[in-house]
Formats: structure tokens, sequence, C-alpha cells
């Protein structure tokens, strides 16, 4: 706990950050420890591979849960952690057969807070061994990679949260202006359901015949909404479309 003067106000930041299926309970806590650090407080974990509560994860916090206990929440699946949360940056160190936006942290950063200032962030993180799966990564508006030594990518979970916590404070407390745009922006929970419908539409319309064989052109299909930002009017214009089209048969 060196450092801390618990006579000082916290401040907190509203982004999440989400820990999918992290395996060691040290790097739960380190990322907890990290995010007090940086004043974050909204700690989601999709299905950790410990128990929870976890000894080892709040010893490694350095009293970082004792904070950020109440804010932070277990979910068994990656859907009902985005609830609330309007745009998705999800973090990979490999190049994935996908097309989305990369980003730098930084450039990341500054795109989450000035052009989505009223909107709610999320962070999400893979697990230790193998990080996001392109069906994680589908789900994100944007993708992160961290720059490291071409010959050694390897980055612990939780030093990864430490670097976009980190730029976050840096920008949180700059004093830089820029021109803030505000979007209606549908969150994820409606994006998720929308491309959930879709694709339930294109295998009954048999434009997809089989869920093994195009499991691949399905995820590519519901990449395609992921990296577009969408608004909620946009979001019932695609549901009129589909379902007006429905009716037509040959």
């Amino acid at each position: 706990m060196a450092g801390t003067n618990k006579k000082k106000k916290f401040i907190f930041s509203k982004p999440a950050i989400i820990l999918r299926n992290t395996q060691l309970p040290d790097n739960i806590g380190m990322s907890a420890r990290s995010m007090v650090n940086y004043g974050f407080k909204d700690l989601r974990i999709v299905k950790p591979k410990v128990k929870w509560p976890n000894k080892k994860a709040d010893s490694a916090s350095a009293g970082a849960f004792d904070i950020i206990n109440k804010n932070t929440k277990i979910y068994s699946n990656i859907e009902d952690s985005f609830k609330g949360i309007d745009i998705i940056f999800a973090t990979s160190v490999r190049n994935r057969d996908l097309e989305n936006i990369v980003l730098s942290p930084r450039e990341a950063v500054k795109i989450a807070k000035y052009k989505y200032k009223n909107n709610k962030i999320g962070f999400l993180f893979g697990p230790e061994k193998a990080g996001l799966n392109n069906e994680d990564l589908s789900e994100a508006n944007y993708i992160i990679q961290i720059p490291t030594n071409p010959s050694f990518g390897s980055l612990n979970i939780a030093m990864a949260v430490n670097i976009i916590c980190y730029e976050w404070y840096l920008l949180e407390n700059d004093s830089l202006t820029d021109e803030k745009l505000i979007y209606n922006v549908a969150d994820k929970k409606k994006i998720y359901l929308f491309k959930k419908f879709l694709i339930s539409t294109l295998y009954k319309t048999k434009f997809l015949k089989d869920r093994l064989t195009d499991k691949k052109l399905e995820i590519n299909v519901k990449n395609i909404f992921s990296k577009k930002i969408l608004t909620n009017k946009e979001i019932l214009i695609l549901y009129g479309i589909i379902k007006n089209l429905k009716k037509y048969k040959k």
C-alpha cells in the first residue's frame, strides 16, 4: 500500500474493465490494483478459472478490492458483461482474420474520450494463454494492439490493463481539448440482440445452412455490424428492412 493516502478523495472514471476467462487469480488482483491506481472501479470478470471471491486475487490487489469490491461483478457469459456498455475496445496481440479498426492504446483512449464522451466504454481483455478469439473480437467496435517487441509479443494481462488505464488517466488529467462528437449510439446489448436476430434469420432463409461449416462466415457477418458505430435509429431501420424482406418468398 506504499504511496496510498486515504485522506485524499478517490477519483474514479466510468469505463469498465472486462476480464474474459482469466486463469490466474494474481492477474485479477493486479489488474484491480492498476484500475484503482488510475481511477477505475467498474471491474467485470467473465467465467474466471478460479473460485470467487479469491484470497490470492485479494492479496495481489494490495487493498484495491477493499475499494472496488461493490463494483466488481462476475458473469457467466460475455454477453451479460456488456450490459449498459455502448462501445467495446478489445485488446489483441495477434492480427486476426478480421477487418476491425486497429488502434494503439493512446489512439483508442483519445477516440473513447472525445468521440464517445457521453457513452459507456468497455475495455475487453482475453485469457492469458491465447487471448481473445475471433468470436470475441467480432463483438468489438475497435481492436487495440499494444506495441511490443516483434519477436516477443507476450504481454501479461495485468500489464495490458495497466497500460490502458494509465493512458486513460493521462488524458483524463490533461488540458487537451478536442471537438466532442455526440452520437445516439445503440448499446452493446442492442447490437448483440440484433446480430442474434440477423443470424437466426439467415439460417431460416438458408443463406447460412450449417452451424459448423458456416461458423466462420457467421462470425464475419456479425463483425460487419460490430465494427460499425450504429445508432438506435439505424438498428430499428435494419430490423424493419430484414423483417420486411422475410415476407417475400421465391
